[in-house]
């Protein structure tokens, strides 16, 4: 199946350049070979920094939105999922690691990359469950229904939480937020992480 997307690439011509459109079928491996050798094909790096200046310039803004047509809107999206793919294509991703109706990278790098911010926010600044669990159920939602095989076992909010004791532990005092579950007394959480400890 062949996809296209609107990613201009400079070919070389005696008196000028041409866009050309690529299909991501041409992009089947970031090191493979290229089809044509007359095609002078810009560095990953010139592809990533076009993917991103697209994705910049697709973004949505509340204000924006509210000026703009369900149509422009639902165009805008796609746009921004077309970005995506090409800057996920031209980081090396492959197409089954990728989301169509999004664009969003669903490797298992992609989805160590989520879990270590989340945890590494954790650990130094706990967890407000107020502030921060809706975030985290959307982001474990995400891969529960894309890539379920990876959060098989995998726990965020204990491993966050078990980095957040951690760290406080060897600056040997707490953390000092007042939503802080892990710093309080009486805190369900600090005596389940006790009973681990």
């Amino acid at each position: 199946m062949s996809v296209q997307l609107e990613l201009p690439v400079n070919v070389t011509h005696p008196r000028r350049q041409v866009n050309v459109v690529r299909d991501l079928s041409d992009y089947d491996s970031p090191r493979a070979a290229r089809p044509h050798a007359s095609v002078a094909q810009p560095e990953d790096r010139a592809l990533r920094r076009i993917a991103a200046a697209r994705i910049r310039a697709t973004a949505l803004y509340r204000e924006e939105r509210a000026k703009l047509t369900p149509e422009q809107i639902a165009d805008r999206v796609t746009s921004m999922a077309d970005a995506r793919i090409a800057l996920c294509v031209a980081t090396g991703n492959s197409l089954d690691d990728i989301d169509p109706s999004s664009g969003l990278s669903m490797s298992h790098s992609s989805y160590e990359s989520v879990r270590h911010s989340w945890i590494s926010s954790m650990r130094y600044h706990g967890f407000n469950d107020e502030y921060d669990r809706e975030s985290l159920d959307k982001a474990l939602a995400f891969w529960a229904e894309r890539r379920p095989q990876y959060l098989d076992g995998d726990d965020w909010l204990a491993a966050g939480m078990a980095a957040h004791r951690e760290y406080w532990q060897g600056i040997g005092h707490g953390c000092g937020a007042p939503y802080c579950e892990v710093h309080g007394d009486d805190s369900p959480t600090l005596q389940g992480l006790k009973d681990v400890s």
